[in-house]
């Protein structure tokens, strides 16, 4: 099975997706770890010198080329605004549902996003909002520490494999 989680920027995929593959002995992928390795450069790179078109587009390839098997993958914060990229994550896809403020205060200490340069947190979740809503199977709210937010998925995951067993 494949879980994929989305969320904004600073929402804590990549945290959650890391720990919960840990947990439950899945393969963790990062997305956006992915495309860096594939165009052998950072992504803030990719973003100032092809923009942001293109890096859509290699995010896209980089679904395609997700490895089989049991997965937990970190998706970039706008794997949303692809509507085509919905169809090619097979599997169960959580939202994690993070306070704005909660966001800010978690993307001080954090690297600047490229497209946080350009616009401001409240007009990209303004933005996506409804494009993750679309997305989500599942929606989780990571405004806890992260033990709660994995407890809270594996026991979903819990609930949805009795459901296809029975």
């Amino acid at each position: 099975m494949r879980i994929f989680l989305i969320g904004m920027p600073g929402s804590g995929k990549t945290t959650i997706a890391s720990k919960l593959a840990k947990d439950i002995n899945y393969t963790y992928v990062d997305l956006d770890g992915m495309i860096e390795k594939n165009a052998h450069l950072f992504i803030e790179e990719i973003f100032e010198k092809y923009g942001e078109e293109k890096f859509r587009k290699l995010e896209t390839e980089a679904l395609l080329e997700l490895p089989e098997g049991d997965l937990v993958v970190a998706c970039g914060g706008g794997i949303v605004t692809v509507k085509s990229n919905k169809e090619l994550m097979e599997g169960i896809k959580f939202y994690l549902d993070t306070d704005i403020e909660v966001i800010r205060k978690r993307l001080e200490t954090d690297y600047q996003r490229p497209l946080l340069k350009k616009t401001t947190l409240e007009h990209l979740f303004d933005d996506r909002y409804f494009k993750y809503q679309d997305f989500a199977d599942a929606v989780i709210s990571n405004n806890f520490d992260i033990e709660t937010t994995v407890k809270v998925i594996e026991n979903y995951l819990k609930h949805e494999v009795r459901k296809w067993i029975l």
